[in-house]
């Protein structure tokens, strides 16, 4: 599911990032149309959010069960050995390497707020004016580093002993989340970028992991039949293609809760369901490309950016051949450095979070 998500910011971002190259050709009717579809692969960061805040409470609940306790140290270190290495080294290269490299830009973000995982902040202050895209990038990684630290915060302080106190927990998220976003209406990029207003993903993903730990998720999910299914599918995927349209302060209030409620139906049904017309781990490559998902969806907006700079100065810009050959390079190249990435800087790195179990 993972990768399917890095799939829809790719899609999204390989439309609309640099868009400016492809010139006459990008009013074209039919890379309009197309435009148009993929502009809501943006919320594929729902479906992370969603997807690590079940994850992380899931872990939580299991290690809760089997010991009593759950030790938050070692849990702060399995977290920086995944996150760190890949956000800092991104970080870096887009503000003391990327501006002495050829068509290298020098950022307007700070990188003081880089390192403390304020990036989302920093981006609502001065992302309008960076031309830099893959520092926007490490935004959502800010936010559930956020959420991380706050979660050890508040447990190490309350001892959560009951599925309850966690739901509770959760349940107070998603009320603060809805509050801050009626305030703040008529910002789109507090909206889009702030914790708060964003909170309720990683929320409804923790509230469905409790759900999924007690047994009743799975029991309820296999009651809908496959045209049930279906019904719930067609109508998420509607609303989402149609929101643009819906600009009622009322809606811009409730579309993070809606779309993270249908990420935590897709994520239930995707694990549970026995009636499926699909499952994400059965296509072809998705469950390997699984672990190559946070350095595919870090280093897509680089390779994006020089593809860009590649194709424009060689003058690839003026058909739907050249964009189409633009679009498998720049996912070829994506996946490869991805691997590469994974094998040989990541894994490592991340086999000594078995001292931290």
């Amino acid at each position: 599911m993972r990768f399917l998500g890095a799939l829809l910011v790719f899609v999204f971002h390989v439309f609309s990032l640099n868009r400016e190259i492809w010139g006459v050709f990008f009013n074209d009717t039919t890379f309009q149309f197309i435009f148009k579809l993929t502009n809501h692969g943006h919320i594929g960061v729902s479906l992370f959010f969603v997807l690590s805040g079940f994850l992380i409470t899931y872990l939580f609940l299991q290690e809760l069960k089997s010991s009593g306790k759950i030790n938050l140290i070692h849990f702060l270190f399995r977290r920086i050995l995944r996150i760190w290495p890949l956000y800092f080294l991104v970080s870096i290269f887009g503000f003391f390497l990327f501006p002495q490299l050829p068509y290298g830009i020098t950022t307007v973000h700070e990188f003081w707020r880089f390192a403390l995982f304020l990036s989302n902040f920093d981006e609502i202050y001065v992302g309008l004016n960076d031309k830099i895209n893959f520092l926007t990038t490490t935004w959502s990684i800010s936010v559930e580093e956020q959420f991380y630290y706050a979660w050890v915060i508040v447990m190490g302080i309350i001892r959560f002993k009951k599925n309850r106190d966690f739901a509770w927990f959760f349940i107070a998220l998603i009320i603060a989340s809805i509050v801050f976003r009626a305030f703040h209406t008529s910002n789109d990029r507090v909206l889009y970028y702030h914790t708060l207003a964003l909170i309720s993903d990683l929320a409804i993903g923790g509230l469905i992991a409790i759900w999924a730990f007690s047994g009743k998720a799975k029991a309820i999910i296999n009651r809908f039949s496959r045209i049930q299914l279906l019904l719930v599918y067609g109508f998420g995927l509607a609303i989402i293609l149609l929101e643009n349209k819906l600009k009622a302060p009322l809606w811009i209030i409730f579309q993070r809760l809606f779309h993270g409620l249908f990420f935590a139906f897709i994520l239930l049904e995707q694990v549970y369901s026995v009636h499926s017309f699909w499952k994400a781990d059965r296509i072809i490559g998705f469950e390997k490309s699984g672990r190559l998902t946070y350095g595919f969806y870090l280093y897509h907006t680089i390779v994006i950016y020089y593809c860009a700079q590649l194709f424009d100065s060689s003058g690839w810009t003026s058909h739907i051949g050249h964009f189409l050959s633009y679009v498998v390079v720049v996912f070829g190249l994506t996946y490869s450095v991805s691997w590469l990435s994974f094998h040989y800087f990541e894994r490592p790195i991340l086999n000594l979070k078995n001292k931290f179990r």
